[in-house]
């Protein structure tokens, strides 16, 4: 039997949704939604992108507004390292909302590391 290390552990992460932003975009004629979310520490501000999502609008993108959202609502997102790696990719497992139950997070993670058709 193989050893489970935390190397090839699946490990999932929920950061609290504030909101999200409402974003216009001229050049594609679109809008899109992007989440809020606060960071857990004065660490994660140093060191996420997370933080930066609002500030990295594309060429003619401007936000029209927020959409407030029930609290506590998490963004989740999980990790699992293949065997010799040492950094993989977080994936978007999805959201939790307060009184809807919470699906098996880490199901769908092992899901969506097994599907390579996700979107890019």
């Amino acid at each position: 039997m193989a050893e489970t290390t935390d190397q090839n552990k699946p490990m999932i992460w929920k950061e609290l949704v504030l909101g999200f932003a409402v974003v216009e975009s001229c050049i594609y004629h679109s809008i899109r939604t992007i989440p809020i979310v606060a960071a857990s520490s004065a660490e994660e501000v140093l060191f996420t992108e997370d933080v930066t999502r609002l500030t990295k609008l594309e060429v003619d993108e401007t936000v029209k507004g927020v959409l407030p959202v029930p609290f506590p609502t998490y963004e989740v997102t999980g990790s699992m390292s293949a065997e010799g790696e040492e950094v993989s990719e977080v994936l978007l497992l999805g959201y939790e909302y307060p009184g809807v139950q919470a699906p098996d997070w880490t199901e769908i993670l092992k899901r969506e590391v097994a599907n390579p058709r996700r979107c890019v």
